[in-house]
């Protein structure tokens, strides 16, 4: 494990990579969209320079090739191999010819990094797989899932035995009980978005200055010491997360909890009225 570096697999716009140099870590990021890619190379162009940032355009896929990869034009995270990811709420979408590579390449090239970040709609699970070949192992995995029993396991499976499920709205953890940091997100995403007649008539008597500030009490967990998450990042990582380490069995039965709640319409920070919004990172850690 190379113990300064990081890699940002699906980069997107390059906010977790600014975090990360922001951090002072050395950055492998990996996109397979040639647009984020070129945007990025001006971005970070004095850390590409130095040798600090690796950009990487290519796909990751099972085995080595080139691949259609559709660009989702109005929700560019979306964009993804499986064009239902792309197309989603009839979103309008085109296919680009990338380069593709198996991620144990990747990692036989740049070396096993200290955290490795996932995040290619629907693909992550073939990086945690590719660990397998590797005798040495990062310290902490985040991917992004809705497949939290085969994440699970597959992580499991390489020997880590910790786990946070951390929502991307707010960056707080599904656990039971709650983060004490739960309870006001909790208050201000109801007087924004509950659609009870007191509350509506409230949030057009404070007007939009006054919704931005309740916004903005809302959204205060997306700090992390001087740094602002922008919307889409990832957020903090390793012990800078909030919320214990749970067991396999623990926070899958969290997961499930949190869903079923979804399922039977409970107004929540974790997800809105879109069925694809209960939208979280898995988390693990190995010990040393």
């Amino acid at each position: 494990m190379v113990p300064n570096l990081i890699y940002d697999v699906g980069m997107h716009n390059g906010d977790d990579t600014a975090y990360y140099r922001h951090l002072g870590y050395t950055v492998v990021a990996i996109d397979a969209n040639p647009q984020a890619c070129a945007n990025a190379r001006q971005r970070f162009k004095a850390d590409v320079d130095g040798g600090l940032l690796t950009i990487l355009n290519v796909g990751i896929t099972r085995e080595p090739g080139v691949m259609d990869f559709w660009v989702c034009e109005t929700h560019p995270e979306w964009s993804s191999f499986q064009r239902q990811s792309a197309a989603r709420d009839a979103s309008p979408h085109r296919s680009v010819q990338v380069p593709c590579r198996a991620f144990g390449s990747i990692l036989e090239q740049y070396g096993v990094p200290y955290y490795l970040k996932v995040d290619i709609e629907g693909d992550d699970l073939l990086c945690v797989h590719a660990l397998r070949a590797q005798t040495d192992l990062p310290r902490y995995v985040s991917l992004e899932t809705d497949r939290i029993d085969e994440s699970v396991q597959a992580l499991a499976s390489l020997g880590y035995t910790g786990y946070k499920c951390i929502s991307q709205f707010h960056f707080l953890p599904l656990q039971l009980p709650p983060v004490d940091e739960q309870r006001p997100v909790e208050f201000w995403h109801r007087l924004l978005t509950r659609r009870t007649f007191p509350l509506r008539l409230l949030r057009r008597a404070v007007g939009q200055a006054g919704r931005d500030w309740m916004a903005r009490k809302c959204n205060r967990t997306r700090r992390q010491g001087d740094w602002v998450f922008p919307p889409g990042a990832s957020g903090s990582f390793g012990e800078d997360t909030r919320g214990r380490w749970l067991t396999g069995d623990d926070v899958r039965q969290v997961y499930h909890h949190y869903e079923e709640s979804r399922q039977r319409g409970m107004c929540s920070p974790f997800w809105n009225d879109k069925g694809y919004s209960f939208w979280t990172d898995l988390h693990a850690r190995r010990d040393r």
